[in-house]
């Protein structure tokens, strides 16, 4: 008895309100202590950060050597300027000291709304329990990473439990809309689809961090867990989803439960208006437990070592800023403007038709019926330009090639640093070769460089590579124009080879766009679902809905593999299982077109920036899909006969 009588003391001590405010007030100053003790280490005069920072400022203003001219922009000493002056932006500690205030502003967060919905010493309680249990399995039986599997499943199941509630609250307003919407939130807490769901996603995220080897480069730790990280919990959450949403409405028509509902009574526009509000509601709980879980843990593995650093930001070669941590901060955790290197000519260039027509003529003397049928001839167009355009991008030995990247205006404008991105293949692209290439940018200055094969490689460039028009001039020359060696075989890049890309926006702004267009997805889906869901049974509807999200899905590989596709033989006749099939892809990628043009993950993992004019426009449409779908499940729910469905 006296145990149970000291949890009810407890547990009125944490729901009392003195309790919560001097609980809440203890949080922010431990909060504002830390975040203030982490400034004033970081920016000591006597830290490694600070002195390198200064170096960096010194070697700035230092005037050019002798010989060498300091008005110029562009050549070797625009790349070690750039160099220099990205080195700054990142040991200056910007976007690490916004990382580490976001971080302890969403724990702090949780932590309040934990006090305020009086479970502040519960879970208190447990964390030391928690903490404890694994600290024991961890050091006494050496299982720590069953230990902090243990404690990574704990943290975020809390952190589900927590948002589940405050969602039940925020639910908690008069009217049967939301009066439904509640009832699915509790269904969903007790449904057993919904929380194997649910536990195979904590564990995932939980489990996912001990799957990265240490020993690879920093840049590739962050980039396969953004991706694994961020698509799986998509894909988990999205499953969810569909089944949930097709069984919180048929199962309730099979059970009869919906008489209970209808005679209330409650509209019908109100009933599918509150499945879909309490099945986008967890929904986006469970995303914003994934996305502060992934951003967290990114900012952590961001404040670890790189390759080639004796500490974080600390270079062990004595160089302002290691390779690896330079591409990790300026290209993966950004928000880039890709450019690539434009066509030399347009498919509607008259030349180009010209010859396209005299191939055709030449062709129809050994075949008259050759490029006859409109289908053909556009297959005709499209390998021809296909194949003048790889010829562009293939450069012989000794030779050279010019290249242009334009609409680079805003860069210009902006003064925003430049990153050129390539990778060179030749032959086979054998690991024990390498090829000696020659830059020239604007004609300004020449660099060399030996490529590792079908590998990716940068240089850094300033806004002043940029001409007056916004546009960036490359020649490449496939030889090391300062020794005169000369590669053996042909250079080639691939379509999206050649790259200069700048920066816009911040990493942080790209990741919430990011999750934003994941939620309004799940919100899609959520409505198709359900709309299905009101017309059939729960098999059928989470197949129908299920084929429709993987041919959304993959409706960006369909239109890349329709580029290769054929529908005539080698004599330019039609095959029909070929064409139908044509046929319905097309239809397909053109219905999803939008929805997948968004990539919203492929953005976030390769540092491109999503824009708001691109989430906007995706937005609107995948908008519009959701209300028409609405009103579809709304006017088919009026129809349906419930008696004598539930009933049989």
């Amino acid at each position: 008895m006296r145990l149970r009588e000291a949890g009810a003391r407890l547990d009125a001590v944490q729901k009392s309100r003195p309790f919560k405010i001097v609980a809440s007030l203890v949080v922010v100053g431990l909060a504002v202590a830390f975040f203030a003790s982490y400034l004033v280490a970081r920016q000591a005069p006597g830290s490694e950060i600070a002195r390198m920072i200064a170096e960096i400022e010194a070697a700035g203003e230092a005037p050019a050597s002798e010989g060498e001219d300091a008005g110029t922009p562009a050549g070797d000493r625009t790349i070690v300027d750039t160099g220099l002056r990205a080195a700054q932006r990142v040991l200056q500690g910007g976007s690490v000291v916004q990382g580490v205030a976001i971080g302890t502003a969403a724990v702090s967060a949780l932590a309040i709304a934990v006090i305020w919905l009086g479970l502040g010493l519960t879970y208190l309680g447990l964390s030391v329990v928690a903490v404890g249990v694994a600290f024991g399995v961890g050091r006494l039986a050496g299982l720590e990473g069953l230990a902090r599997l243990g404690v990574g499943v704990t943290v975020l199941g809390a952190s589900f439990t927590v948002l589940i509630r405050l969602a039940g609250l925020l639910l908690s307003g008069p009217g049967p809309t939301l009066a439904v919407a509640r009832n699915v939130l509790a269904e969903a807490v007790r449904a057993k689809v919904s929380l194997v769901f649910v536990v195979v996603l904590l564990v995932l995220l939980a489990a996912l961090p001990q799957w990265l080897d240490p020993q690879q480069p920093l840049r590739y730790r962050v980039q396969s867990f953004l991706q694994y990280s961020s698509g799986g919990a998509f894909w988990i959450v999205a499953m969810l989803t569909l089944f949930f949403s097709a069984s919180t409405v048929t199962l309730e028509q099979r059970d009869r439960v919906i008489w209970q509902t209808v005679t209330k009574p409650v509209a019908s526009w109100q009933y599918i208006l509150g499945k879909w509000l309490g099945v986008v509601t967890l929904a986006a709980v469970l995303m914003a437990v994934c996305a502060t879980t992934i951003f967290l843990f990114t900012e952590y593995l961001r404040s670890q070592p790189a390759a080639g650093e004796d500490s974080a930001y600390v270079a062990s070669d004595g160089a302002a800023i290691s390779d690896d941590r330079l591409v990790l901060e300026t290209q993966i955790l950004a928000a880039r403007v890709p450019i690539l290197a434009a066509n030399p000519f347009e498919k509607s260039d008259p030349e180009f038709i010209e010859a396209v027509e005299k191939y055709i003529e030449d062709q129809k003397l050994r075949e008259p019926s050759f490029g006859d049928t409109p289908s053909r001839r556009q297959e005709v167009i499209d390998d021809l330009y296909k194949s003048a355009t790889d010829a562009y991008r293939a450069i012989e030995p000794g030779r050279a090639e010019r290249f242009s990247f334009r609409g680079m205006g805003p860069a210009k404008r902006d003064g925003s640093p430049l990153t050129f991105r390539y990778r060179v293949d030749m032959g086979s692209n054998r690991p024990d070769q390498t090829a000696k290439v020659t830059f020239v940018f604007n004609r300004s200055g020449q660099i060399v460089r030996e490529c590792g094969l079908g590998n990716w490689h940068t240089i850094s460039l300033t806004p002043a590579a940029i001409g007056e028009d916004g546009t960036v001039e490359v020649i490449v020359y496939n030889a090391d124009l300062e020794t005169g060696f000369v590669n053996p075989l042909t250079i080639s890049f691939p379509r999206d080879g050649l790259e200069i890309s700048y920066s816009k926006g911040s990493y942080r702004g790209n990741f919430l766009r990011v999750m934003l267009v994941l939620l309004l997805k799940l919100a899609f889906l959520s409505m198709l679902t359900i709309c299905v869901s009101t017309f059939v049974s729960f098999p059928v509807a989470c197949l129908v809905s299920i084929g429709v999200f993987l041919m959304a899905e993959s409706s960006g590989f369909l239109k890349e593999a329709l580029e290769n596709y054929s529908t005539v033989d080698r004599e330019g006749k039609m095959m029909v299982l070929q064409s139908v099939a044509s046929w319905i892809a097309t239809g397909v990628q053109r219905i999803f077109d939008i929805y997948a043009g968004l990539k919203p993950t492929t953005r976030l993992v390769d540092g491109r920036l999503l824009s708001f004019g691109t989430m906007s426009g995706g937005m609107a449409v995948l908008g519009v899909w959701t209300v028409v779908l609405y009103g579809a499940a709304v006017g088919i729910f009026r129809k349906r006969e419930l008696a004598t469905y539930s009933g049989q």
